[in-house]
């Protein structure tokens, strides 16, 4: 008996600049996703970038709107983990059966992925640690640079808001 082929719908994000970089690297992301065994892009639908007003430099955003095909489970798993869509809706078919096999891949690829962000976080904090050890040995005290930061993050606040009002002010 054949499997059923898997439709799903997927957006992709992305981050970056300039605008025709953008542009660019976002058409070639969805044909790399294309020329994935097993995997079909049926339709895609690329947005014009928009610009991030609260951006530290100039950063634009855009978004690819996908129809998929994938032959079976795993190469919906593969495209899942490897590409990272910020959106998934499968279509078809309306009920999946999953093999332990195919159920095994998944948890095991889970599992490796939540141990690699842990291990981030831990290496995070290990540097953090450090950081603030320097700062101390640098006769900085820990509570001066933490009120820098503080008052920074509540001016952005403050920007922000003044930001928000002036616009619905202009509407």
């Amino acid at each position: 008996m054949a499997e059923k082929r898997i439709k799903a719908f997927l957006i992709f994000e992305m981050l970056g600049r300039p605008i025709e970089h953008l542009k660019k690297t976002l058409h070639e992301f969805i044909d790399k996703i294309g020329s994935e065994p097993g995997i079909q892009v049926k339709d895609k639908k690329i947005h014009e970038p928009k610009q991030i007003e609260d951006a530290k430099h100039e950063l634009y955003t855009s978004f690819a709107e996908t129809e998929i095909e994938f032959k079976d489970m795993p190469a919906l798993f593969k495209i899942v983990f490897g590409y990272m869509p910020s959106h998934i809706e499968i279509v078809e078919p309306e009920e999946l059966g999953i093999k332990n096999f195919d159920l095994n891949l998944l948890m095991n690829e889970l599992t490796r992925r939540l141990h690699q962000y842990d291990e981030i976080v831990k290496g995070l904090a290990i540097e953090r640690g450090i950081m603030q050890q320097k700062l101390q040995q640098a006769g900085i005290p820990l509570s001066q640079s933490t009120e820098i930061i503080q008052k920074k993050e509540a001016q952005k606040k403050t920007d922000k808001k003044t930001k928000t009002k002036k616009s619905k002010k202009k509407r």
